[in-house]
């Protein structure tokens, strides 16, 4: 099991390989020599070095499956610079997963992070779409220098973190009552993201905001009796 995820460096990446007839030096240890060969016949011949239990969500359901991991250094020809392959086989999917990256993956748990952080991709394009779009619109600036961007920028992330933090932690029951104050009608197309849960909570806000003005303004009723 992982333990403990960890966050990239500015330096670092973990990408899918798209061209596998693309050629890549390996290190033969045998002949102590770096032997150029196509990726793809490398990755048909990795060794599995790792097997486990990874959970796989579609269609609103969760898939248990055991994942094979296995993983190499390479060299690219022009540049020299080193990279390792991952490769993963999860039995879900026609053909095996092929990342690259400049993590040096020294070890399986390393090995298992670079793979996990790779999986997170899915929640930060939504988190991303979250905050820049329909749910706390942050393309909808109205300010022009940076230090207000930045500003702006900061209190977003608090707040997108604020509603992510109360989907994950508040009970159960309280999380679903905000989402139906938000329009959850309890359908099989309803979804459970954190949009909803926003307009719930604006709900809430924009409620209280009335109530605290009503308790030092009331509203002139006296103006609408028949003279």
């Amino acid at each position: 099991m992982i333990k403990k995820l960890r966050f990239l460096k500015s330096d670092e990446f973990i990408i899918v390989a798209k061209h596998m007839d693309r050629l890549v030096e390996v290190y033969n240890g045998r002949l102590h020599r770096w032997e150029t060969e196509h990726l793809q016949d490398l990755v048909d011949c990795v060794p599995w070095q790792v097997t486990y239990q990874v959970a796989f969500q579609h269609a609103r359901r969760t898939h248990l499956t055991d994942l094979k991991m296995g993983y190499f250094r390479i060299r690219l020809p022009d540049t020299h610079q080193i990279l390792w392959v991952l490769v993963a086989e999860d039995g879900l999917h026609p053909r095996p997963l092929t990342l690259l990256t400049n993590i040096s993956l020294r070890s399986i748990s390393i090995a298992q992070q670079v793979y996990a952080d790779w999986r997170l991709r899915g929640r930060i394009e939504h988190g991303y779409r979250f905050d820049q779009e329909q749910g706390l619109d942050l393309e909808d600036l109205r300010v022009r220098t940076l230090e207000r961007m930045r500003r702006i920028f900061a209190l977003v992330l608090a707040a997108a973190q604020f509603v992510f933090f109360i989907a994950k932690h508040w009970p159960p029951m309280a999380v679903l009552w905000l989402r139906k104050l938000g329009g959850k009608f309890g359908l099989k197309s309803d979804r459970d993201g954190p949009y909803i849960l926003l307009r719930g909570l604006s709900a809430i806000w924009q409620s209280a905001a009335v109530l605290s003005l009503l308790s030092i303004l009331p509203f002139p009723h006296h103006l609408f009796q028949a003279t």
